[in-house]
């Protein structure tokens, strides 16, 4: 599985050991080591709030940062089945996080600002165990981390399609679709909410996330592209 799903990492940040290079210009800065070489397992950490978010690995000064322009880090190899610990920091709201990957699994750490019940810091975990790679065919996911979305759908916009639908809050479903341009509305309710968002030109072999995420008294997508780090 690593083999395979190393192949859709465009340069990024090297994670766990390697380096993490947040921008080109920027410091090498060591985190989390990967353990001894086994089926691959990944961590990533996004920002689902509306304010930057930092984030810091356990026991050591390396950060990154997240924001509306660069919402979520690359997918960075970590040793399976060993807790990886950090930090998420917006403003003056902070929350510990904390996930222990399985083996060939994917994690998703979301920090949701606001959503706590003391208005902070909420992180949400979801996973992943990949297992549809089609070298033809672009992968979009579709997390759902809105429970005041009612029966969320996303849907090709200006069309009466459905791309996906049916996902539980805090989970995750994937399809393969086409490597085309593409544009997607998100229903909640089966009523259009927001505006439609454009993925770009989807590109074959390569996977493709949507968030649901709750903004204000609204709810919100956005989309990352699920990069490997080197």
């Amino acid at each position: 599985m690593k083999n395979v799903l190393l192949r859709l990492a465009p340069a990024g940040f090297a994670f766990c050991g390697l380096a993490l290079t947040m921008q080109p210009a920027a410091a090498d800065i060591p985190l989390y080591p990967t353990g001894p070489a086994q089926d691959a397992s990944f961590v990533r950490f996004v920002d689902g709030g509306a304010h930057p978010l930092e984030v810091s690995a356990a026991e050591s000064s390396a950060r990154l940062t997240l924001d509306a322009a660069n919402p979520a880090s690359h997918f960075f190899p970590v040793a399976a089945g060993k807790p990886v610990a950090g930090m998420l920091a917006s403003g003056d709201a902070r929350q510990k996080v904390s996930a222990t990957v399985q083996p060939g699994e994917f994690v998703s750490i979301v920090a949701l600002g606001g959503a706590s019940k003391d208005g902070g810091l909420r992180a949400v975990t979801v996973r992943e165990k990949p297992d549809d790679f089609n070298a033809l065919k672009a992968s979009v996911a579709f997390y759902d981390l809105d429970a005041r979305c009612a029966a969320p759908a996303l849907k090709v916009s200006g069309r009466d399609i459905v791309l996906l639908d049916g996902v539980a809050v805090g989970q995750v479903k994937r399809r393969q679709v086409n490597p085309v341009a593409l544009s997607v509305q998100l229903a909640c309710g089966g009523r259009p909410a927001g505006q439609p968002l454009s993925l770009g030109t989807l590109v074959a072999g390569q996977r493709y996330t949507v968030f649901l995420v709750p903004d204000g008294a609204q709810s919100r997508i956005f989309f990352a592209n699920d990069a490997l780090s080197r």
